[in-house]
């Protein structure tokens, strides 16, 4: 099977499940309110669908979980808002997330996007120009631009919702997406967090809600303990 069909059959599976939680009423928007806080970092989480934990409660999305256990350890951070919406792209990101940012004026952001682009066979080029534009922009509204933390594309194509199909060049393709993001961290001097190989090991139904794509509270975790490190380290470093 081509690799268009087979990321067609991903997409499909993704949208039905998406439907599902608009008309029951738990649609994936921006469900966190955004707060005014007297924390010592204020923190923003730019994204899509794997951001804003798509069927999951707020509690067991990894920018949440995150968040509590950095408060657990002696951080003294609030997730402010997490704009992220299910099926956007760094566009959307750009046109809707960046104006939140410039509004709220956060102290640290993470970015996980360019899953939606990547479904949609967006060439690499292409990502490369717009996530360039996004942490331009971004790095323009922070007090200090290296407050950021990229995490990298995780491999949907090891999800339930892709087996049964083959899925050769799907992590090839989503590598060449990850390797924009690590090559632009570098050239900023970003942290990364790299969710990617944590990823490809999450093929259980019990890593995912029922649509077998996103993940479920069970699989946030175990991104949530990859990127915790990163955070913790990088936010402990700063305030030094």
């Amino acid at each position: 099977m081509e690799r268009s069909v087979i990321l067609a059959a991903v997409v499909v599976l993704g949208l039905l499940a998406l439907g599902w939680y608009i008309i029951s009423g738990k649609e994936s928007k921006n469900t966190t309110i955004e707060t005014t806080s007297e924390a010592k970092i204020k923190y923003i989480a730019i994204g899509d669908s794997y951001t804003i934990g798509n069927g999951v409660p707020e509690s067991g999305r990894w920018p949440n979980v995150l968040v509590k256990n950095l408060r657990e350890n002696g951080v003294d951070i609030e997730l402010i808002s997490n704009p992220a919406v299910s099926g956007y792209r760094v566009r959307d990101a750009i046109e809707t997330e960046l104006p939140i940012v410039q509004r709220l004026r956060p102290d640290f952001v993470t970015v996980l996007i360019g899953a939606n682009d990547n479904f949609g066979q967006i060439p690499a080029n292409i990502y490369r120009q717009e996530l360039i534009e996004l942490l331009d922009k971004l790095q323009s509204m922070l007090t200090n631009p290296k407050n950021i933390v990229l995490i990298t594309i995780p491999d949907y194509s090891k999800s339930p919702a892709a087996a049964g199909y083959k899925t050769s060049g799907a992590s090839e393709s989503i590598e060449e997406y990850n390797k924009v993001v690590k090559d632009e961290a570098e050239k900023r001097d970003l942290k990364v967090a790299d969710i990617f190989p944590v990823s490809q090991t999450m093929t259980g139904r019990e890593d995912y809600i029922s649509d077998g794509l996103h993940p479920s509270a069970e699989g946030y975790a175990k991104w949530e303990k990859v990127i915790y490190p990163v955070v913790r380290d990088f936010l402990n470093t700063e305030a030094e």
